[in-house]
């Protein structure tokens, strides 16, 4: 299942449960894969806002551990709350307030 646009425009119940099956899982991923990572919430869940992005359908990054990752991609390409990245939890909040999601 995905959304019609991949810059997440839509805020319909859909929409909202397509990104949180997206949250979950990579939250089940990370836990199998990463479980310390998982533990400590050292990972990044996150999308890139366009025109931010080179992939043009909807895909969720899902980042561990966080703390090994390098400054460029920890605090530049995958930095949530920036004009070209936001995270998962940000996402939801605006989708469930009836917001464009990004």
């Amino acid at each position: 299942q995905s959304l019609q646009s991949p810059s997440l425009s839509s805020n319909d119940d859909a929409s909202i449960e397509v990104v949180s099956s997206m949250k979950e899982m990579a939250l089940q991923i990370i836990q199998s894969q990463q479980p310390t990572a998982y533990q400590n919430q050292d990972y990044i869940l996150a999308f890139h806002v366009p025109p931010f992005h080179s992939v043009h359908h909807l895909h969720l990054h899902v980042l561990a551990p966080a703390s090994e990752m390098s400054f460029i991609f920890r605090y530049g390409i995958f930095a949530t709350g920036t004009i070209w990245c936001t995270g998962v939890d940000d996402v939801l909040k605006r989708l469930k307030e009836r917001k464009r999601a990004v």
